[in-house]
């Protein structure tokens, strides 16, 4: 769950930044079919992040970087063929830098207070479902107490012929 949570956090983060460092360095406001490709990037930001088994700032910095630059790179080619004139590249390439080291503690920050949550509820419902049995309880069951349907199957089973009534 902590994995999957914070690919979705990457994810979300990702596409939130890839769209407003465009916009805020004068660039347009994607579209809806833009925000689908750019919800495409995210996913796989989000999956790579998932499979991450580390939370080292370097790590989510490094996932960061190839969405932003990935989300930036989409855009400008979109922005280039609808007739959007981008003026602005440095200002929009230092919005996206600026914004995946800022995103990057986000994340550790969101990883370790997930992390933290998980622990203290698996310390409050682990032990409601453990059942300690008396060593008097316990019994070995024989095959006698299994029921009939539930004995397993051997593949020589019956070689006669079914009777005829």
């Amino acid at each position: 769950m902590i994995t999957r949570t914070n690919g979705l956090l990457a994810g979300v983060v990702s596409l939130i930044l890839g769209a407003a460092a465009h916009g805020v360095a004068g660039g347009f406001v994607p579209d809806i079919g833009q925000l689908l490709i750019l919800g495409a990037i995210a996913a796989g930001v989000g999956t790579i992040r998932s499979a991450q088994k580390t939370d080292s700032p370097l790590a989510i910095a490094a996932v960061l970087v190839a969405g932003q630059a990935a989300s930036h790179g989409v855009l400008t080619v979109i922005g280039a063929h609808a007739g959007h004139h981008q003026v602005h590249t440095a200002a929009m390439l230092g919005w996206h830098v600026a914004a995946v080291p800022a995103a990057a503690v986000l994340l550790c920050a969101a990883a370790w207070l997930l992390r933290l949550v998980c622990a203290q509820v698996q310390l409050v419902v682990a032990p409601r479902y453990r059942r300690i049995r008396p060593a008097a309880a316990a019994r070995v069951a024989s095959l006698v107490d299994v029921p009939h349907h539930l004995t397993p199957r051997l593949s020589v089973g019956m070689r006669a012929p079914p009777v005829a009534g």
